[in-house]
């Protein structure tokens, strides 16, 4: 074994100056091919977004939650209308499929997800680097007007249940009031407690109308209890009203609120450096891989030539002996 190893050296040695060239020459081709005129460079853009004020939707975590609408179908077809992707992609929107590719390069060329400090990640990649930093921005606005949307129609239904809570309570007041006003028009109830004294006062004083008295009185005997009655639920009722009035306000106050639903914890970055291709890597591996096949060219050549020439020495001496 070590006898094989100490020829493969002394080929590899003897070819060494081929091998070099042969490796030199791959890293100047690895070099040609990354330049731009073969390979178009591809930028990145970064972005990472914290959730606020989204509220709980299901029992994910607000992160969480955040991610899926960062990830969903309508953040796509934002994008795609905004910045009229079919003309940057080239995507021939009159073929019916054409959803399906406009998913291939968008999967690509966007990456989402979760880090472990609970915030999203957002990627995009590019061929332009002002494209790449727009389209992550483009995301982050996305997610905001599909929140916005989605927090519209929960509180509108908010809006309009506290409206319609609002209206059963004037009813209500409106139809107590009215029972109080049909009392001191038709029966001459006003307030009870200052009638009743006014009332003992005229009963006592020298100047008071025995008729007049006496049917203030029937009247208060007949209906002063329900008067003091509905005069107790009339408060309550204002009271009532009043809470529901203020829930109104505060729901209208929640629903025309415009709010934001991402912290931006790191503004999509500016892309500068190309991402791809990794020129120092590709030369590398290049340079790696046509090095190793060098070798292993002159190594089986000699083995080939080596077994040709043993087996050309057995036919001679064989043909010799014969003679």
């Amino acid at each position: 074994m070590e006898k094989l190893n100490i020829e493969i050296f002394k080929t590899l040695f003897s070819h060494r100056k081929p091998i070099i060239l042969v490796t030199f020459l791959s890293l100047i081709v690895a070099y040609v091919v990354c330049m731009p005129f073969f390979i178009r460079p591809v930028y990145k853009s970064i972005a990472y977004v914290y959730p606020t004020n989204i509220g709980l939707y299901s029992e994910e975590s607000l992160s969480e939650q955040l991610l899926q609408f960062a990830q969903s179908n309508e953040v796509r077809q934002y994008l795609f209308k905004k910045y009229n992707l079919a003309k940057h992609y080239k995507i021939d929107t009159t073929k019916k499929i054409y959803p399906f590719f406009y998913d291939e390069i968008y999967d690509k060329k966007v990456s989402i997800s979760m880090t472990k400090y609970e915030s999203v990640e957002i990627r995009v990649e590019d061929y332009d680097p002002d494209t790449a930093r727009l389209l992550a921005n483009g995301i982050i606005e996305a997610v905001n007007v599909i929140i916005e949307k989605e927090h519209q129609q929960k509180f509108g239904e908010v809006v309009e249940h506290a409206k319609l809570y609002l209206d059963l309570e004037q009813r209500e007041l409106d139809s107590t009031q009215a029972v109080l006003n049909e009392l001191s028009e038709k029966h001459g109830v006003v307030d009870m407690p200052i009638q009743l004294k006014e009332a003992a006062r005229s009963y006592y004083s020298k100047e008071a109308n025995g008729a007049k008295l006496s049917d203030l009185m029937t009247s208060l005997g007949k209906h002063g209890v329900e008067f003091v009655k509905m005069s107790t639920y009339l408060e309550e009722q204002m009271k009532d009203y009043a809470t529901a009035v203020t829930e109104y306000q505060k729901s209208i106050g929640v629903f025309k609120a415009k709010k934001t639903f991402t912290a931006v914890a790191s503004k999509p970055t500016q892309p500068v450096v190309a991402c791809w291709p990794k020129r120092s890597m590709i030369m590398l591996v290049t340079a790696a891989s046509v090095f190793v096949l060098a070798c292993l060219y002159f190594i089986f050549v000699d083995r080939v030539k080596l077994a040709y020439l043993q087996i050309s020495s057995k036919n001679t001496k064989g043909s010799n002996a014969t003679l």
